[in-house]
């Protein structure tokens, strides 16, 4: 697979840009004034209150004054939220991690990233943020786990299927796997009509 994050940056050429659709996607829930911005993603005030107002313009970010502040937060009802948000998880973080490693964790067929994970909905006694169908070396798979862990500073509950052991549940409609199937996620790795067939 081609870098994607090259090309990212290539389809994305203001660095400040991705850094700021990086920490919305990331933080979907979170406010964040402009000199917050700043600190966070490192870049000069101008430049950020630059990508900051276009992505205001494009209504991809709303605000809110508080006080002397403006803050900006996602609008998830942007028609291009969920495909951004897909793009975004593909590229950076545990997604990033998965689809780079996906040639070297095996035999992986599918990889999805649920709402719980890429929304920050707390998750459902039942629930996992992710799911890889296939026959994988789960202890680089356990790496990548670990170091995202730490990366974000919380616990990322998974599960690995078989591919045959996915089938058969899609086919019994399994609730997990059904729920899976027709769930809002991100498929990472995997072709996305056999997934959902």
């Amino acid at each position: 697979m081609a870098n994607i994050r090259k090309s990212i940056d290539y389809l994305f050429i203001s660095k400040v840009r991705i850094k700021s659709l990086r920490y919305f996607m990331f933080h979907p829930e979170v406010p964040i004034h402009l000199r917050g911005a700043v600190r966070e993603f490192s870049e000069e005030i101008n430049a950020v209150r630059r990508e900051l107002n276009r992505l205001e313009e494009i209504k991809l970010l709303i605000t809110e004054k508080r006080g002397n502040r403006k803050y900006y937060s996602l609008n998830k009802e942007h028609p291009y939220f969920e495909d951004l948000l897909g793009l975004i998880h593909k590229t950076f973080g545990l997604g990033g991690d998965i689809v780079k490693s996906s040639s070297k964790l095996g035999e992986l067929k599918y990889a999805v990233l649920t709402s719980s994970f890429t929304r920050g909905v707390p998750l459902e006694p039942n629930d996992v943020d992710l799911v890889l169908i296939g026959d994988l070396n789960l202890d680089l798979l356990g790496e990548i786990i670990s170091n995202a862990e730490k990366r974000i500073g919380k616990e990322i509950n998974y599960t690995v299927l078989s591919e045959s052991d996915f089938e058969i549940r899609k086919k019994r409609r399994d609730t997990f796997v059904y729920n899976l199937v027709l769930g809002n996620h991100i498929l990472l790795v995997g072709d996305r009509l056999t997934f959902v067939n």
